[in-house]
């Protein structure tokens, strides 16, 4: 199973109670899962279901969902009204103004713009049906969404497992050039001592000793060999599959910490050149795992 991109479409077009039903998600990256709805008044009451449905196929993405009934501007016209709501708001607010003394009369705009008093499905309407249709047809957005997202997350892969392997050259190339730096920077380092000291007889055990402690300090076989065992790690993840965005994330902060030091420490131009050429291509692969799911 590949990884999943977090950016991806997916539509339902079918017919509920003689109207066309549109159902469009689009998603695309975010830390964690957020959903915004757009529904028609008379399906707001299913905006909890919706995205009860959406939460257990999906786990990270920013998805926006818009549900749009062939009946127009049908959906958002009220029908009706529940007396029972305005009952019950006009018999609490007499009674908070008998129980704390205070003044005030109950007028039309307040009850109208109370949420559960207007309503949008007829009587005669099955609602339970159209919920029902809703969700089914909302799953098939979803499958379609999903599909796009895995396919989408199948180039990324490929795309990541490219640059891996060029890092992995790029450290090839720097062991290469290693044992020339150690021996360039240990010729310089007698050249320095030689003319520091003039004719001053040198003691070769001291030498060897100082020049022991300066090159364990340059050494960078430690970094190469991390650098490519992240990359390692990095594949597995790819293979993996889905939920794999976080643990990438955290790999590529310690490649971008191997690459610093690996260019802190080797004092070479030409594998300095490749530290940088490594940080930029870290930077980029980062770029794309943010839209990894």
């Amino acid at each position: 199973m590949s990884i999943i991109s977090m950016t991806g479409y997916g539509k339902s077009e079918s017919p509920v109670q003689g109207y066309p039903c549109t159902i469009e998600v689009r998603s695309v990256n975010n830390r964690f899962l957020d959903i915004n709805s757009r529904l028609p008044k008379n399906l707001m009451q299913m905006e909890t279901s919706i995205k009860e449905c959406i939460r257990k196929r999906i786990t990270r993405g920013s998805l926006s969902v818009s549900i749009t009934l062939g009946q127009g501007e049908k959906g958002n016209i009220p029908v009706g009204y529940s007396g029972a709501a305005v009952e019950a708001f006009v018999r609490i607010a007499d009674e908070i103004k008998e129980k704390y003394n205070l003044e005030g009369e109950v007028k039309l705009e307040q009850v109208l713009a109370l949420p559960d008093v207007l309503q949008y499905n007829d009587a005669s309407e099955d609602s339970s049906s159209l919920e029902t249709h809703i969700l089914e047809n909302l799953n098939v957005a979803l499958d379609s969404l999903i599909a796009m997202r895995e396919k989408e997350g199948a180039n990324l892969a490929l795309d990541l497992r490219l640059r891996v392997e060029r890092m992995d050259k790029i450290l090839d190339q720097v062991k290469i050039l290693d044992p020339q730096r150690i021996a360039d920077w240990r010729d310089k380092f007698l050249e320095r001592i030689k003319t520091l000291l003039g004719e001053v007889e040198i003691d070769p055990v001291r030498v060897v000793q100082e020049a022991s402690i300066i090159a364990d300090r340059l050494d960078i076989n430690e970094e190469i060999t991390r650098f490519k065992s992240h990359n390692k790690l990095f594949v597995a993840a790819l293979k993996e599959g889905a939920n794999q965005g976080k643990k990438l994330n955290f790999i590529l902060q310690e490649m971008g910490r191997e690459a610093n030091t690996l260019g802190t420490k080797c004092q070479n131009a030409e594998i300095t050149a490749y530290a940088i050429e490594l940080k930029d291509e870290v930077e980029t692969i980062r770029e794309q795992v943010m839209n990894i799911e």
